[in-house]
């Protein structure tokens, strides 16, 4: 369970399985950014470790074999709906091409809120090179359950970006899984004290006073 989700009344949880944000792509692999874009919107304070939760290896395991890359199935590692930017590194280091991989344009990366890079697979099988599945409805399946729905594209309606449209569907749980986490206010920390300091005062001074 992704901690955010906790603060949800009932409502709004079935507000979020009915679909808060809707996407609509060219193609399927910009379909899948447009994926990860309204999930970025939708859980702005997820951690990696979150987001894997959301969107896990699992749903794309194997790149394709017209490609030599870092993942399956050159590798035993999972190709998965996206890396982090730290994969740029492993493949200079290897003289591969990551812009074969995933997308790295401008406008095309994402940010974590503590600043990891996040960079969204380019591949997306009809027939998965290792399971043999439909990569782009498994992620269609695996994030509706987080209130992203992927609808078809209205042809009169243009693109606002990459290849993609995002609709907010339901801003009013948009907005509750944005809010800042409500703090614990420091200052009632001080009453219990304060209340024993009295309590000791009163006794010292009655004390004082026979």
């Amino acid at each position: 369970m992704i901690k955010v989700l906790e603060k949800l009344t009932a409502e709004q949880k079935a507000l979020l399985t009915s679909g808060a944000i809707q996407v609509s792509g060219r193609a399927m692999n910009r379909t899948a950014l447009g994926v990860v874009d309204a999930v970025l919107q939708l859980y702005p304070d997820a951690t990696l470790e979150e987001l894997k939760t959301i969107l896990p290896d699992s749903v794309n395991s194997a790149a394709p074999k017209n490609y030599k890359s870092l993942f399956k199935p050159y590798t035993a590692r999972p190709y998965g709906v996206f890396q982090p930017g730290s994969i740029r590194g492993e493949y200079e280091a290897q003289g591969l091409d990551l812009n074969a991989s995933h997308f790295t344009g401008e406008g095309e990366t994402f940010r974590l809120k503590d600043g990891t890079e996040i960079l969204v697979s380019k591949s997306w099988e009809s027939s998965d090179t290792e399971t043999g599945e439909h990569d782009l409805q498994n992620l269609i399946q695996q994030v509706e359950t987080y209130g992203v729905r992927v609808v078809e594209h209205d042809k009169s309606k243009p693109f606002s970006k990459g290849g993609y449209s995002l609709e907010i569907v339901h801003p009013q749980v948009l907005a509750a899984l944005q809010a800042p986490a409500k703090k614990f206010p420091v200052w009632l920390l001080a009453i219990p004290v304060l209340l024993l300091i009295a309590i000791a005062l009163y006794f010292v001074l009655s004390g004082s006073g026979n």
